[in-house]
């Protein structure tokens, strides 16, 4: 049951609250960078206005959309999915909102699109580490069930755990890795951006890549371990879907700037791409795998999240490379 509280005479919930929390710190991380990039703080307030009706018109509008038929058929009333502070909101279209925030912001306000994307996406774990940590007790985030063990006896704060007769259910708190795991990488993000941007061969914008790259081939692992039902299409997981687009999408962008630096297809250019179909084969298939809809190899569910793990590591670890070697490129462009 999701916690509430009443301020006001108005009806809180946890999860908002967080939410606005994580709001309040992206917006002063953003006028932070803002400052050192010389964007006007005005141009940050009407990106963080336009975040936040984005983010929350594509939250809602991607979780009715996947259970529009529950909206049709089950409450057999569309004009229920307008009631977006009934509950029903995915991450997902939050990310979706606030990538479609920065080009409309930076409109209104004449700012560049890029160095927009840069204040915004390079703090953005702030956000969802508490719009994560906001999902206890609502049902969201609980992962797969594991195996009692030394880990479950160590750190049991990182396990549900259930008592089913004289045995003890073991279920991973997903959202509580994810909370973690973006306010870390925030906080790898801040202080490299703050490098970066000083030095030759900077370009706005792309280190945004990275931080969405990174985001994603993490997300890509934890949306997978997830257990709750939420945001489903058949057995893939929407969150899944998005985050497994961003580091691809980024490593190609990057791979692309790289060529044209260079002037022609390299080896790392290849490698990129070969890496980006790899990358999609892979996960595909280890999904299909673990829903026991392909026949594979004998191998347990944590070989194959190993193999996931892996994967998106790689991708990550290839994005963070790509980028410095677009900036050494250019860098050395420049001084010649």
């Amino acid at each position: 049951m999701e916690t509430s509280f009443e301020i006001f005479g108005l009806t809180g919930y946890r999860l908002g609250l967080f939410a606005a929390i994580g709001v309040l710190l992206l917006l002063a991380a953003m006028l932070l960078l803002a400052r050192k990039r010389k964007v006007q703080p005005a141009s940050v307030c009407v990106l963080a206005i336009c975040g936040m009706v984005c983010g929350i018109v594509f939250a809602r509008l991607f979780y009715c959309l996947i259970n529009l038929s529950e909206f049709v058929e089950a409450y057999e009333n569309p004009l229920l999915m307008l009631r977006f502070f009934d509950g029903g909101l995915s991450v997902a279209g939050l990310l979706c909102g606030l990538l479609v925030a920065v080009p409309l912001a930076a409109a209104v306000c004449k700012e560049k699109c890029a160095e927009l994307a840069d204040l915004l996406f390079v703090p953005m774990g702030l956000l969802f580490a508490f719009v994560y940590l906001g999902q206890q007790d609502t049902g969201l985030g609980i992962g797969k069930i594991v195996e009692e063990g030394s880990l479950t006896a160590a750190m049991p704060w990182l396990f549900l755990s259930e008592r089913m007769g004289i045995n003890v259910e073991y279920r991973m708190l997903v959202y509580l890795y994810q909370a973690a795991l973006c306010l870390l990488m925030a906080l790898v993000m801040l202080p490299l951006y703050l490098v970066w941007q000083k030095k030759d061969g900077f370009r706005a914008g792309e280190t945004a890549m990275v931080s969405l790259g990174l985001y994603g081939a993490a997300m890509v692992v934890l949306e997978s371990l997830r257990d709750d039902g939420h945001m489903l299409i058949i057995f893939l997981r929407i969150g899944q879907v998005v985050a497994a687009l961003l580091p691809m999408v980024s490593l190609i962008v990057l791979s692309i700037r790289c060529r044209r630096l260079i002037g022609k297809a390299n080896a790392s250019y290849v490698l990129a791409w070969v890496c980006v179909i790899l990358y999609i084969a892979g996960i595909a298939i280890l999904e299909f795998a673990l829903d026991g809809r392909l026949a594979m190899v004998e191998a347990t569910a944590g070989q194959y999240y190993a193999v996931m793990a892996a994967l998106s590591a790689l991708m990550a670890v290839l994005v963070f490379l790509m980028h410095g070697r677009v900036m050494r490129l250019r860098a050395a462009g420049e001084a010649a």
